[in-house]
């Protein structure tokens, strides 16, 4: 019998805080929202894609059954980012999709210097 775990928690190493989602789509869906914003190289991009876009949730589910979370890496501002999908036994959990919250750090302040100034950071970075 396949056991569902009550949520799923998602992040970005040094970019984002931790956010937990009751279902895995809603926490790809963020996770996506705000990947795909950040400066990838095209193979990055489309590899995290195929994971985290649209219909990656049968993909992720399968990888969480079989090692019990997901880890990859990507090089950003010259350094290695762990992200993170893992199984959450406990919430609080986001009832919708919404983008992960960014950490206010100078670092990633300087990824988002595009956003006007009428708009928060993070919601100019996932439109």
């Amino acid at each position: 019998m396949k056991t569902t775990p009550p949520g799923y928690t998602v992040s970005i190493e040094d970019i984002t805080e931790p956010a937990s989602f009751r279902f895995l789509a809603d926490a790809l869906a963020s996770l996506w929202s705000t990947l795909r914003t950040l400066p990838l190289g095209w193979t990055q991009y489309e590899a995290y894609r195929y994971f985290f876009g649209p219909g990656a949730a049968d993909r992720t589910a399968a990888f969480l059954a079989r090692d019990g979370q997901l880890r990859l890496t990507f090089v950003l501002l010259g350094r290695t980012r762990l992200l993170r999908v893992s199984p959450a036994t406990q919430g609080p959990f986001q009832l919708n999709p919404v983008p992960l919250q960014l950490l206010t750090t100078p670092e990633v302040a300087a990824l988002r210097l595009d956003a006007p100034d009428d708009q928060p950071q993070e919601i100019a970075r996932c439109a």
